[in-house]
């Protein structure tokens, strides 16, 4: 019984880790380095650029926010 109390807790504190690495860490790294294709595809669509890019970088924050990530605006 101790044993499957303690792997709980410590499976919780682990997999609270490794989110924290994935949100706080990794996820900018990866927003970061998407940055030049929004921008490569916002040249190739009908509306202007300027607008292309901030609808599409809307598009993914509010993804962010309606998830609880990130701060509303």
């Amino acid at each position: 019984m101790l044993e499957t109390v303690l792997n709980g807790i410590f499976g919780f504190i682990i997999d609270y880790f490794i989110s924290l690495f994935w949100w706080f860490l990794f996820f900018p790294v990866v927003w970061l380095v998407s940055l030049p294709f929004i921008s490569i595809i916002a040249i190739f669509r009908r509306e202007a650029y300027g607008c292309a890019v901030g609808n599409m970088l809307y598009s993914v924050h509010s993804t962010w926010r309606d998830w609880g990530i990130g701060f509303a605006p």
